[in-house]
This record gives structure tokens, C-alpha cells and sequence, in this order.
């Protein structure tokens, strides 16, 4: 009985030191990931909220380069209404050729009618200043 006494408190023992070998391995990587792992992560997130403010930034710029093309597209409709969506080259075949008076009044009373205001658009300089620089 002894022997198998003595046996199972040498098992008991060398199950003891895996027990702390591990524990020991457990500390020095969770002293690994406080001192070391935290402080890169906090590094990156701070990285990361200065590029979530230059998506942002784009996102609103996106909108905005949106808004002025849908308004230039509600211009170009207004004026093809005004003016007529007839093709320029056809035009121009049409007055080589006699036309009736009543459509060239008709189209020069709707030119008279109608006075080209150039559209405000944005420059691109104006929200990326670093296209001013030498490129690389």
C-alpha cells in the first residue's frame, strides 16, 4: 500500500507542476497582452478613428458631388424641355433647308426667352488641397 500511496503522490506532484507550469505560461501572456497587445490596439483604434473622419468627410463629399450632379441633370431636363431635345446637326440640316416661318419663331422666341445662367460648381481643389502638391 505504501508503494501505491507513494505512486499516486508522485502523480499528484508531477500533475502539481503542469498545473503551475501552465498557470505560469497563463501569467506571462496575460502580463504580454496587458503590456504590450493593449497598447497596440489602442495605437491602431486611435489610427482607425482618424480614418472613420476621413470616410466620413468623403461620405459627405460623395453627397455633395451627388446633390450638385442631380441638380446640373434637373438643369440639362429644364433646357431640353425649353429648348427643344432636337439634335443640333438636325437643325442644322433643317435650316439649309427652306422651313416653314412659324417653327423658326417659335424656336427663336424660346431662345430670347430663356437666359443661360452658368451653373455654381465646386472645385475639387477646394476639398482636396493636397492635389496642389508634387506627385511623388
Amino acid at each position: 500500500q505504501i508503494e501505491s500511496l507513494d505512486k499516486s503522490l508522485e502523480d499528484l506532484l508531477t500533475r502539481v507542476d503542469e498545473f503551475v507550469g501552465m498557470l505560469d505560461m497563463i501569467r506571462s501572456d496575460s502580463s504580454q497582452v496587458v503590456n504590450e497587445s493593449i497598447p497596440q490596439i489602442y495605437t491602431k483604434a486611435t489610427e482607425m478613428r482618424q480614418i472613420y473622419r476621413k470616410i466620413d468627410k468623403l461620405e459627405a463629399f460623395v453627397k455633395m458631388v451627388g446633390n450638385s450632379v442631380a441638380g446640373l441633370e434637373e438643369r440639362v431636363i429644364k433646357a431640353e424641355t425649353d429648348l427643344g431635345a432636337f439634335p443640333s446637326t438636325f437643325k442644322k440640316i433643317l435650316h439649309t433647308i427652306s422651313i416653314p416661318s412659324f417653327l423658326n419663331k417659335s424656336s427663336s422666341s424660346r431662345q430670347q426667352q430663356t437666359l443661360y445662367e452658368p451653373p455654381a460648381l465646386f472645385k475639387t481643389e477646394d476639398y482636396f488641397p493636397c492635389l496642389h502638391e508634387a506627385p511623388y
